[in-house]
């Protein structure tokens, strides 16, 4: 029983706030039976007299079926009971009754169950939220991830003007569009995205780091991204992930081998059973004429990886080397 009320008290949280109701088109004693309810509802919950509660709500939905407040409470109530089919259709009601503001938890549940109509429903829902609401930035940022969710990059876009109109060009922002423009395959608008935040904070490695991530999908020449590699390492002298990129890129790409085994062993120092920091030196060695020892950090790498993806490129690198000690 106590698991039960614990249930429902948590359940509740999402509940709106009581506040004062606001009366509907009714008589006043009408109106003022309906008050009284209110007030006892939320009396009753806060005692987890829920039973109670419950009635008391039903009471106020007989005398006004239109508000939009008592549908969703009650909707949270047979949630919690896990009455989920009665539940969805109270949250239906109270959306219908009130799209302006009991919108999240018919949207919460359409999202739940899935499927393309629900997910379709639920764009609907929030998309008539936003139009009643068309100041909420937070809401817009949910509408934005709903879109992404179902990879609607140019309507995330859409709505990424309307959050930057309130609330200004800022970290999200830059992120959010530079994800949406990636996905679409621009990764030159990607980029131009994550610059225009870099131009308010200039020497911020998180960005840098993700336009350098994009610099290297977007196939930027080996110089260019040393280059980049070079302005990170200088603010982060001890960046693991730049270091190892940096190596890999100067050895796949006839670059200073020596600069790259010395970037490469920093790496495996402080993180000695990362897969890919092995596999990065175990390749340069190869390079470098050493295949027995290469093979020694090959399969040490092979060890520790539990990506298939990762596992798959060790692979191909070991096979490779095998073969050329074959030919020896």
């Amino acid at each position: 029983m106590r698991k039960k009320v614990l249930v429902i008290a948590l359940a509740l949280i999402t509940l709106p706030l009581w506040g004062e109701p606001v009366p509907a088109q009714l008589p006043v004693e009408q109106q003022q039976q309906f008050t009284y309810y209110w007030y006892a509802a939320k009396q009753a919950i806060e005692r987890e007299q829920w039973s109670d509660a419950l009635l008391l709500l039903t009471f106020c939905e007989q005398i006004n079926p239109n508000d939009g407040r008592t549908l969703d409470m009650l909707g949270s109530m047979y949630d919690a009971l896990n009455n989920t089919e009665r539940a969805k259709e109270y949250y239906r009601r109270a959306y219908e009754c009130d799209p302006r503001d009991q919108w999240f938890h018919y949207s919460e549940v359409l999202q739940k169950e899935g499927g393309a109509d629900n997910i379709r429903e639920a764009i609907r829902v929030m998309e008539k939220a936003c139009t009643l609401n068309p100041n909420d930035d937070n809401l817009l940022e949910r509408l934005a991830r709903l879109y992404s969710g179902s990879q609607q990059w140019k309507k995330i876009l859409e709505v990424q003007d309307r959050i930057d109109a309130i609330k200004g060009y800022d970290a999200y922002s830059a992120i959010n569009r530079a994800s949406a423009w990636s996905q679409m395959g621009r990764s030159k608008k990607a980029i131009e995205a994550i610059d225009k935040y870099l131009e308010l904070e200039p020497t911020n490695i998180r960005f840098m780091l993700i336009r350098v991530e994009l610099m290297e999908h977007s196939g930027a020449k080996p110089t260019v991204l040393y280059a980049y590699y070079d302005r990170i390492l200088a603010l982060d002298p001890n960046n693991l992930s730049v270091l190892n990129n940096y190596a890999y890129s100067l050895a796949t790409n006839k670059g200073d081998l020596q600069k790259a085994e010395r970037m490469s062993q920093m790496t495996i120092r402080e993180e000695p059973n990362n897969p890919v920091y092995l596999d990065t030196y175990g390749w340069i060695l190869h390079l470098k004429g050493m295949d027995d020892l290469a093979l020694f950090y090959l399969n040490k790498a092979m060890e520790n990886a539990s990506n298939p993806a990762m596992k798959n490129i060790i692979a191909q690198h070991a096979t490779v080397i095998i073969r050329t000690k074959e030919r020896k």
